[in-house]
């Protein structure tokens, strides 16, 4: 005789929450002989695959890490870039956000960029010898077409004010509090080295599509390759970056910051050169 069922009554249909976002990582590799592990590599390729939803972050998070690190080569970024980027994205689902991590060695503390330059990077040859000059930055990124700063168009206050939370600040609105471990920041401009130069081609890549919304991130973090306790506080930093940039792309959305730079008439002038940007 067939087994009779306490209960037949059906199960209410699941929630429906907030649609995966995709983040695409990337890190670089070596860069001079006292660098021969790039931090910004040991980071990304050790992230999690998924950061699963939560009370305080709605949305689910696929994190997909470039395959192997960047070369650290103009010629490579340059050629790489449109491949990465959608339309021409090979990943699929093509990414929501982009965050490029690089390595700011003569830093001790981390930094979300809010900006690169399209010129100044034919004084610091890269690891195959090559430099690119402003006459190459000229002919690949015209000045009638591109801005010769481009930001991010995340509300990196806001981001930053997120990220902060999320590594449990009392107050992560308060300056007073830099120093603290792990000390995060802001920083106006990427540098005029192989971190600029992919932050500009990626922020270039999106502003010849969409001028008004460039999904991608710049964080420069210290060098930690001398202690695996260091590397895991760096991607606990990156995780609850990520976090934040998702967490502000959902609540607050597009922040043009190039345009409010337009607006201003703030050209700035090429940042000083650090060679330890990479």
């Amino acid at each position: 005789m067939p087994r009779a069922w306490a209960s037949t009554a059906r199960q209410p249909p699941p929630v429906e929450g907030e649609k995966p976002v995709t983040v695409l990582v990337t890190g670089f590799g070596p860069f001079l002989d006292q660098f021969p592990r790039n931090s910004s590599w040991e980071i990304a390729s050790t992230l999690p695959a998924l950061i699963p939803s939560s009370a305080t972050n709605p949305t689910p998070i696929h994190i997909h890490v470039h395959h192997e690190p960047i070369r650290v080569a103009y010629n490579k970024v340059v050629n790489l870039v449109p491949h990465l980027l959608p339309p021409g994205s090979h990943q699929h689902p093509a990414p929501d956000i982009v965050l490029h991590i690089g390595l700011a060695a003569g830093r001790t503390f981390y930094t979300l960029e809010q900006g690169s330059h399209g010129r100044g990077y034919g004084k610091i040859p890269d690891v195959d010898g090559e430099k690119f000059a402003d006459e190459d930055a000229e002919a690949r990124f015209p000045k009638e077409i591109f801005p010769p700063v481009l930001q991010t168009s995340f509300d990196t206050a806001d981001a930053l004010t997120r990220w902060r939370e999320n590594l449990e600040y009392e107050d992560p609105e308060s300056e007073s509090l830099r120093g603290r471990a792990p000390d995060v920041r802001i920083s106006p401009d990427a540098g005029n080295f192989m971190c600029g130069f992919i932050y500009y081609n990626s922020l270039a890549h999106y502003y010849e599509k969409k001028e008004d919304e460039r999904p991608v991130a710049f964080l420069h973090v210290p060098d930690l390759s001398d202690s695996e306790e260091k590397l895991a506080i760096g991607r606990k930093v990156a995780v609850s970056l990520i976090k934040a940039l998702v967490e502000s792309r959902r609540q607050v959305g597009v922040v043009d910051g190039t345009a409010r730079l337009a607006k201003k008439g703030d050209e700035q002038e090429v940042a000083g050169m650090d060679v330890n940007f990479a």
